[in-house]
C-alpha cells in the first residue's frame, strides 16, 4: 500500500542531476528449496522490513503453494509461510501491505473450488501472515486466473487478471480481462469481464485518487485499462505494436506512466519500453531503452526525485551468455542515468522494484547461479544514489522552492522537516498516511524568501498520536508541489 501512495503523491523535481554510475549491491538473500520458487512482488513494510510474495513447487504433494517471506531490514528471514490445500495448486502473483500494517495477497487457486479450472484467490494476512480471512471468485464457470490487487481509498480491494470463457457475441472461446471489487472484508461488489475479440489480459494494478485504479497488462500489445471507483472500466486503450505491460504508476501532477518491453522486430527483437501518459491515457512520450538482446521489463517505481527505477531481464554478450537481471535508473523525462546488470554463471530475472526508505533499492527475482534449488526466491538490496552527485548538481541548478528529507527518520515520536523559498509565496505542509488520508497540516501561512524547519510531533490534528507506519510530507506553494517519505516507528 505505501509504494501506491507514493506513486500518486511524489512530485518531480526540476534539479538535474550529476551522476556517477549505478550504487553498489548492499546484500543479496536467496531463499527456496529443492525444486522451484518465483517471486513476483516484492513491498518494503513499515516496519523497514520486506515482504516477498510469490509461489514454490518444492513441495510435499508436488504441486505449486503460494510462498511468502518477511525479512526485516538486514535481508534476515523474520518468517515464511507457505499457503493452500494439499493436492491442490493455490498461486500467489501479488501482495502488499494494507492500511492496517496487514497484508492483501492476490493470485488464483486451481481445482479446489469446485468444477470451475481455476478461481480469482485473494487472501487476508495479518502482519505475521496468519490468515484473516479468504475469498474465491468466479465469473459464473469461467477460469480465472487472478494477477494483482490493490487497496482503494476506500479500504476496499480491486483484483484483476484475466479469464478463459465462452463468449456468445462471438460463438467462440477467449480470453478476455477479468476485474473483481470487494468491500474491506473481501465480499464482492462487483465483477466485469471484458468481452470483446481477441486476447487480452491485466498483470498489474495501482490504487488511483480518485478511488478507483488504473492497470496495466496486455492486448498484442501494452494495455491499459482505468477503473472507476465502483470497478467498472472507465476507459481501456492499447499502445505500441506487439508488447507486453508490467509496470504502471499514477503521478502527482496527473497522468500515469507505464512500463514493459515492446518487440521491435528482427533482428531487434524486445527492448524495454517506458511510457508518459496523460489522464485521458493518451501518450505525451514513449522511451525505448536498446541493448543487443532482447529485454522483458517487469517492475517500475517512481524515485523520490521525480526520475525512474526500472527492472527486468537481459541476455549477456548480445545474447550469448544466459540471462542477468537488468536495471535502468531514469530522470523524470525518462533520460538514462545509469544502468546495472547482476547475476552469476547461469540465468537470473527479476520481476519486480522498490525504492526503499534509505533511497536504495530492492529487487525481487529468482536465481538459478545461487540457493537450494532450480530457481529460488532472488532478493537484491542496492545502496543508494550517489548523494554527493545530487548536492553538487542541486547547487548548479537550484529548484525554485525545495523541501528537504526530515530528521531523524525513522523517528520517535518528532521528527523535523525544512524547507527553502526563494520568494515569497503561501505554503502548505501536510501529512499523509498510506492510504491518502491527511493526518496533519504543519504549515499553512504565508512566508517570505529564506529557509525554514517545523516540528511534526507526531500526532494529527485532533491531538492523538498517530500509529506506526510510512507517512508522506507535501508541501505546497504556487501550484508547484513536492513530497517525501517518512517513518514513525514506535
Amino acid at each position: 500500500m505505501r509504494s501506491i501512495v507514493i506513486a500518486v503523491m511524489l512530485a518531480v523535481l526540476t534539479a538535474v542531476p550529476l551522476w556517477g554510475g549505478a550504487p553498489d549491491v548492499v546484500w543479496t538473500r536467496t531463499f527456496g528449496g529443492a525444486s522451484y520458487e518465483w517471486p513476483w512482488c516484492v513491498e518494503e513494510t513499515s516496519d523497514s522490513g520486506y515482504v516477498v510474495t510469490g509461489y514454490t513447487g518444492s513441495t510435499t504433494d508436488g504441486y505449486r503453494h503460494a510462498y511468502i517471506v518477511k525479512l526485516n531490514a538486514n535481508g534476515d528471514s523474520v518468517w515464511s509461510k507457505t499457503y493452500g490445500p494439499e493436492d491442490y495448486e493455490t498461486v500467489a502473483t501479488g501482495g502488499k501491505e494494507t492500511s492496517d500494517g496487514g497484508l492483501i495477497i492476490s493470485g488464483y487457486g486451481i481445482g479446489q473450488f469446485g468444477v470451475t479450472g481455476a478461481d480469482f484467490y485473494l487472501m487476508k494476512l495479518d502482519s505475521w501472515g496468519n490468515l484473516e480471512w479468504d475469498n474465491n471468485y468466479d465469473y459464473d464457470t469461467t477460469t480465472d486466473y487472478g494477477f494483482d490487487v490493490c487497496q482503494t481509498l476506500d479500504g476496499g480491494f480491486i483484483m484483476v487478471g484475466h479469464c478463459y470463457y465462452y463468449s456468445e457475441s462471438q460463438g467462440k472461446y477467449d480470453w478476455g480481462i477479468d476485474i473483481v471489487r470487494t468491500d474491506p472484508l473481501g465480499v464482492k461488489t462487483n465483477h466485469v469481464l471484458l468481452d470483446i475479440s481477441g486476447s487480452q489480459d491485466l498483470n498489474r494494478v495501482v490504487a488511483t485518487s480518485d478511488s478507483g485504479a488504473v492497470a496495466v497488462g496486455t492486448a498484442g500489445a501494452i494495455y491499459i485499462v482505468k477503473i472507476d471507483k465502483l470497478g467498472n472500466i472507465a476507459w481501456r486503450k492499447g499502445y505500441g505494436g506487439v508488447g507486453a505491460g508490467w509496470g504502471i504508476l499514477e503521478l502527482p501532477g496527473g497522468g500515469y506512466m507505464a512500463f514493459g518491453d515492446r518487440d521491435y522486430g528482427y533482428p531487434n527483437d524486445e527492448d524495454f519500453w517506458l511510457l508518459r501518459l496523460d489522464t485521458n491515457g493518451d501518450t505525451l512520450w514513449t522511451r525505448r531503452y536498446q541493448n543487443p538482446a532482447p529485454d522483458l521489463g517487469y517492475g517500475l517505481d517512481q524515485t523520490s526525485d521525480g526520475g525512474f527505477i526500472m527492472t527486468g531481464d537481459t541476455y549477456r554478450n548480445g545474447g550469448v551468455d544466459p540471462k542477468d537481471i537488468y536495471v535502468i535508473r531514469t530522470d523524470a523525462n525518462g533520460d538514462t542515468l545509469w544502468t546495472k546488470s547482476i547475476g552469476g554463471d547461469n540465468y537470473e530475472y527479476s520481476y519486480c522494484i522498490k525504492q526503499t526508505f534509505d533511497g536504495g533499492y530492492i529487487v525481487a527475482g529468482r536465481t538459478d547461479s545461487y540457493g537450494a534449488g532450480d530457481d529460488d526466491f532472488y532478493i537484491v538490496k542496492l545502496a543508494p544514489d550517489n548523494p554527493s552527485s545530487v548536492d553538487d548538481a542541486e547547487e548548479i541548478r537550484p529548484t525554485s522552492f525545495s523541501l528537504s528529507p526530515n530528521y531523524p527518520n525513522p523517528f520517535n515520536p518528532s521528527t523535523t522537516i525544512e524547507y527553502s523559498l526563494d520568494r515569497r509565496a503561501h505554503v502548505r505542509i501536510e501529512i499523509f498516511n498510506v492510504i491518502g488520508q491527511r493526518v496533519r497540516t504543519v504549515v499553512d501561512d504565508t512566508k517570505s524568501a529564506g529557509s525554514y524547519c517545523v516540528v511534526w510531533d507526531g500526532l494529527d490534528d485532533t491531538g492523538v498520536p498517530a500509529p506506526t507506519g510510512v507517512y508522506l510530507y507535501r508541501m505546497d506553494t504556487d501550484g508547484l508541489t513536492q513530497a517525501k517519505k517518512m517513518l514513525l516507528l514506535k
